[in-house]
Formats: C-alpha cells, structure tokens, sequence
C-alpha cells in the first residue's frame, strides 16, 4: 500500500487526530525520503514538519543509507530545546541496518555479519542513550512520553527460517517523565498496528483503527498478525500457526489450538486484502 498514494491517502492516521487536539507534529529520518515511497505516505499522514537527509550538510552522508545516528539524534536533541508544547515526535533511525557499517571501534570482535550487527545495535542505543540522558534535563521531559520500538528483528542463522515467530518478536518500551506506573511489564501479544489507539486512550482521546487494539486495555484481544515473502502467521497468548503459501501448507500449529489461530490469520490476511482493494 505504500506505493499506492492514492490509497495511503485514505488510511487513518494518529497524526491528523493529534494535530486537531493541538499537537505539534514532525517526521524525523536521516535517510533518502523517497525510499520505499516514504516522502507521499508522510505527507498523506499531514506531518507538521519532516527533517531529512537533505536538512543536512552532505559531509555527513557517511552512512549508505545517509546521516550515522548519533549525528541524526544530536541534531535532534538541538532542534528540541525550542520544540512548541505539545509535540508528536515521530523518529526513524538507520545505523542498524545492513551493511552494520557504524562509526565506533568494535566493541564485539569479528567479520561476520551478526558480529556487525551486534555492533551497530550497539552504536545506535549508545547514541539514543544519549539522546535520552540529554532529555532527561529538558523542559518538556516531565511531560513527555517516550515510545521505543523496532520495525522487526533479523535472521541471525541458515537456522532460522524466513517466517520464524524470532524475526518478528520485537519488545516496545514506554518511558520518559509522563510515566506515572513505572516498571510494569505487559504480556500482552501485539503489533505496531496496536500502537495509535493504546496511545490516543492514554491521552484520552478516541480514533477509528479498524485494525488496531487498545494494548492496555483488559477488555481487547491478545494476538498478532503478521507476513512474510509469501506466507503468513497468527499467533495468540496460547496458539500458534504459520502457513507457507509456497508449499501449500502450514509450517507450523503451536499451541492449545492451532486451528482456531489459523482461521483467524486467515480471516485477517481476507480482510486486510478487501480493505485495501476498496479504499
């Protein structure tokens, strides 16, 4: 859908509602906008303001994909000391992703690709560290909220299948001085698709996610969905399915009813599909 502006156009998006109650929105990317048809999805979403590499000095394209990290969230953390209450901060970094080729000496020793990896993740929660400790003494920190998420996770060996359950569990972190229960961990099972209603309910506010789910909230489902090349997977607190459409068949039923989750990732796979060929 991303490559269809026409149809991103029509998706709902947490930035309109937020903009109406008042917020101050802006995309931050140290990367090529127009990868992956990010420029049009963002404008559709109607960001305030979106910061890219072309914002900065090219002497800082030292990355493949554009501006290293800890010189994208440095810029950052200066542009936030003028930053106009309330504020939606969206941020995209890069470092972490392949080729790994980061600006620090190696911390784990070795060329392989998980040893670089392992280095880059490094780098990058170095650099957001410190991005955190310098917010830690702003303004607007007591009365921000921080959330920290991956996108996926990444196939480390032959092992480890394309559809694995391990290349999509990701942990999400809430932090940051608005925090008032710290040090609770929820079981819940979700994706990033249940992040804009779990936040709109914390700032009391309401918005029609017909995909998404309350992650806090005792009365929803726990469960995820999620694809692959040419498959697709359900899991559930308690079941499990994945299915490979190359084969014909699931690879794998986990769980006390593996069934029941295939059903339902099939009902979902249906209407995710239906809902992209009306809009």
């Amino acid at each position: 859908i991303m490559k269809e502006p026409g149809k991103t156009q029509s998706l709902p998006g947490i930035v309109k509602i937020l903009k109406e109650a008042g917020y101050n929105t802006s995309f931050w990317y140290g990367g090529e906008i127009n990868f992956a048809n990010f420029n049009s999805f963002i404008i559709n979403n109607g960001f305030d303001r979106m910061i890219t590499m072309d914002d900065f000095d090219p002497k800082f394209y030292n990355s493949k994909w554009g501006v290293h990290d800890h010189i994208f969230l440095n810029t950052l953390s200066d542009s936030m000391k003028n930053v106009r209450e309330p504020f939606f901060n969206v941020i995209l970094t890069l470092s972490s992703h392949e080729p790994f080729d980061v600006p620090m000496e190696p911390v784990f020793v070795g060329n392989d690709d998980y040893t670089k990896f392992r280095n880059s993740v490094y780098y990058t929660d170095k650099a957001l560290g410190t991005f955190i400790e310098s917010a830690k003494k702003s303004e607007w920190w007591n009365n921000t909220l921080v959330i920290i998420i991956a996108d996926h996770c990444r196939r480390n060996s032959e092992e480890v299948y394309v559809y694995s359950e391990d290349i999509f569990r990701i942990p999400m972190l809430w932090i940051g001085g608005a925090v008032s229960s710290k040090g609770l961990k929820i079981t819940k099972t979700g994706s990033q698709v249940d992040i804009p209603l779990t936040l709109l309910h914390q700032l009391g506010l309401e918005g029609d996610f017909p995909f998404g789910k309350d992650l806090l909230s005792d009365g929803s489902g726990s469960f995820a969905f999620y694809t692959f090349n040419d498959g697709f997977a359900f899991f559930t607190d308690s079941s499990g399915y994945i299915y490979d459409n190359v084969l014909g068949n699931a690879v794998l039923k986990s769980g006390m009813d593996p069934e029941r989750a295939g059903d339902l990732g099939k009902a979902y796979l249906q209407v995710s599909f239906e809902d992209f060929l009306n809009r």
